[in-house]
């Protein structure tokens, strides 16, 4: 199976002809009888024979500490095959974070990486509107009708720059959703979105803020208003909170409380119809311990309201404050890309941040890495 037959399978309706973003966070189950939150992974990280590089690092620099990727494949003019796009924050020379594009021809081989030698990611966004503050963060890249949409965060909210080769954008004046005073659970300016499109063309977006995640809505992508689960109570609820810890009593021997007692952020939204016909939206997210060890967890549900559900185990942990996870199809899998942290260089250092790989099914060894492509 092809990756276009691949994504169109996973995403259903919301697949697009030539350029299409991420896909399936596990098995489609048997008709409705599962949790919305079941059936994700199991990932694992790269080994050394599948990157070019130091696995399972893709794209590394320790001057620029690549973070918070975003994974979409899109099919470059000439070639007969996608290449897996991502979009990351990085750090320029003054110190200023924007966003780059980086790709590779097997989601692997990514142009700039550190063996890509006196080659580097292009800059595509830098923190030069009055209301973001001097920093972008949080790129999440949607095709929509032949273009690339990147929404992104800044200190006044989410914006939205627009393009229609994916590298040279154009960015709306003013947020799409702008940061409002504290209340209630969003207690900080919104950051980290993640936008999906319902079956019926509405826009969706997933974002963090506080410790939460909540949810906005918009008719055609341009301008958000926040949506509300629970209109019972008075303020805006998330649609997914940290988990209450388990008290002592709770626990069987040796069983561990949850993961993400502290704060849940960087969604990770993927949508698809049911065998039975339901909507089920799933959302990959950064879950965050009291202590402050983050794991990448799994919430999901049917429908399109209301709150979350979450898996109770995380779905990739491998002890590296992994977060902010992306995922986009791969020959016949799944691959997840995460922020991780990377170990000091030859020159000592407290080690940086990377951006990192792992593949699912994870029984599938991949072949060795293709070449560098020529351009980013």
């Amino acid at each position: 199976m092809t990756r276009r037959a691949l994504a169109q399978a996973l995403l259903g309706a919301s697949a697009c002809i030539c350029i299409y973003a991420c896909a399936t966070t596990g098995a489609e189950g048997e008709g409705d009888r599962d949790l919305p939150s079941s059936g994700v992974g199991p990932f694992r990280k790269l080994a050394g024979d599948e990157v070019p590089g130091v696995a399972p690092f893709v794209l590394d620099d320790e001057r620029a500490e690549y973070r918070e990727p975003s994974a979409i494949s899109i099919r470059v003019a000439g070639e007969a095959e996608p290449s897996v796009v991502l979009y990351a924050v990085a750090r320029d020379a003054a110190g200023a974070d924007g966003i780059v594009r980086s790709r590779a021809l097997d989601g692997r081989a990514f142009f700039g990486a550190t063996g890509h030698t006196g080659r580097s990611p292009a800059r595509v966004l830098s923190a030069d509107l009055p209301w973001e503050g001097g920093a972008l963060s949080g790129p999440a890249a949607l095709a929509v009708g032949g273009e690339i949409w990147l929404y992104y965060a800044a200190a006044g909210g989410i914006g939205l720059a627009r393009s229609v080769d994916g590298v040279t954008f154009s960015k709306l004046p003013a947020p799409v959703l702008a940061a409002v005073a504290p209340s209630g659970a969003e207690t900080t300016a919104p950051r980290a979105p993640s936008v999906y499109r319902l079956p019926d063309g509405r826009f969706r977006m997933l974002y963090a803020a506080g410790t939460s995640i909540f949810e906005a809505e918009s008719a055609d992508g341009l301008a958000f208003r926040r949506l509300d689960p629970d209109p019972s109570t008075p303020e805006i609820e998330p649609v997914l909170a940290p988990s209450r810890p388990a008290l002592p009593s709770e626990l069987l021997p040796n069983e561990k409380g949850p993961f993400d007692t502290g704060r849940v952020s960087d969604p990770e939204v993927s949508v698809r119809t049911t065998p039975a016909g339901r909507l089920h939206i799933r959302v990959l997210y950064t879950g965050e311990s009291l202590a402050g060890a983050t794991v990448i967890g799994f919430a999901g549900r049917y429908g399109e309201s209301g709150p979350l559900e979450r898996q109770q185990l995380p779905v990739f942990a491998v002890g590296k404050k992994e977060r902010a996870p992306t995922m986009v199809p791969v020959g016949a899998g799944i691959m997840l890309y995460v922020q991780q942290d990377h170990p000091a260089g030859l020159g000592g250092g407290e080690g940086y941040f990377a951006l990192s790989a792992a593949y699912a099914p994870g029984t599938e060894t991949l072949a060795r890495p293709l070449d560098y492509p020529a351009s980013p």
